[in-house]
């Protein structure tokens, strides 16, 4: 079974790990010069941007998998490919039971957070693409004060990119800086990105138990509740709606607990199971 991929995920190591595969090279010489058959692979795995090279995988390859049902319309729309070619396996994660009051025990203790305070969440690889001006400027609207705003990162550049934003926006004793992701402890997670691309923290914060808010132009909108979808990066109405489920411990409970039963099934298993069952169908063509 011939397979390509741009970058190695959980899914191509699993299926180099558990089937006979080859990794497919791009046509030689004669190939090229028609003296030979061109080949493609049996499975693209599609990532990335779409350009000359992804097209004529897409176009070529007996499946191909993507992360979102809005790329493959997106893919179908755009190519001349059959939409029963392109196959969802949605971004997953470790499957993992933990009770978030429990996990915030240890975490409000350390940074001296009362216990009736919600956590208002911040993580990316990216902060300036990822909407790091626009989460601050959504904080100063929220009118509520029950909540800490919180941020995570590792990387020194982010941090210092954070802290000169903080500085500006008047908000550095507002806004707590971390280093480990507390997607478990946090209660809302606020990614006003302008990536379209399927944001797996997205995926995290729903397996966490948390609200998640993205805008609509990000490929992860299809798993949110609709009530989390910003219109855009700065849409006005977001810092209304996180007002609104701080003030509502009922509201924000019900929508954490949707979330939950969405991203508590997106686990590196499910993600085996859909690609072994892809495998079966092709097998058997």
């Amino acid at each position: 079974m011939k397979i390509y991929y741009k970058k190695q995920t959980h899914l191509t190591k699993y299926i180099e790990s558990t089937q006979e595969t080859s990794f497919y090279k791009e046509p030689g010489f004669l190939e090229k010069i028609g003296f030979k058959t061109k080949e493609y692979p049996d499975i693209y795995f599609h990532t990335g941007a779409l350009n000359s090279h992804s097209k004529t995988m897409i176009e070529n390859s007996k499946i191909i998998i993507v992360n979102s049902g809005i790329l493959k319309d997106h893919l179908v729309d755009k190519l001349t490919v059959d939409s029963s070619k392109i196959k969802v396996i949605y971004p997953a994660v470790p499957s993992c039971k933990f009770k978030k009051k429990d996990a915030k025990i240890e975490f409000y203790k350390k940074h001296n957070i009362d216990e009736n305070i919600k956590i208002v969440y911040f993580t990316a690889k990216n902060f300036k693409k990822s909407g790091f001006l626009s989460f601050c400027d959504i904080l100063t609207k929220i009118e509520s004060t029950n909540f800490k705003a919180v941020v995570s990162t590792k990387d020194d550049k982010e941090k210092d990119f954070a802290l000169d934003i903080l500085k500006h926006m008047n908000l550095e004793n507002e806004v707590l800086i971390v280093e480990e992701e507390i997607f478990k402890i946090a209660d809302i997670f606020l990614l006003p990105t302008s990536f379209v691309n399927f944001s797996v923290n997205v995926v995290k914060a729903m397996a966490s138990k948390c609200i998640a808010f993205v805008p609509e132009t990000n490929y992860a909108v299809e798993l949110v509740d609709v009530f989390s979808i910003m219109k855009d990066v700065n849409d006005s109405n977001t810092a209304y709606k996180i007002d609104m489920v701080l003030r509502v411990n009922t509201e924000l409970k019900k929508i954490q607990k949707e979330n939950y039963s969405v991203g508590k099934k997106l686990t590196l298993e499910y993600q085996e199971k859909k690609l072994n069952q892809i495998i079966t169908e092709l097998k058997n063509k």
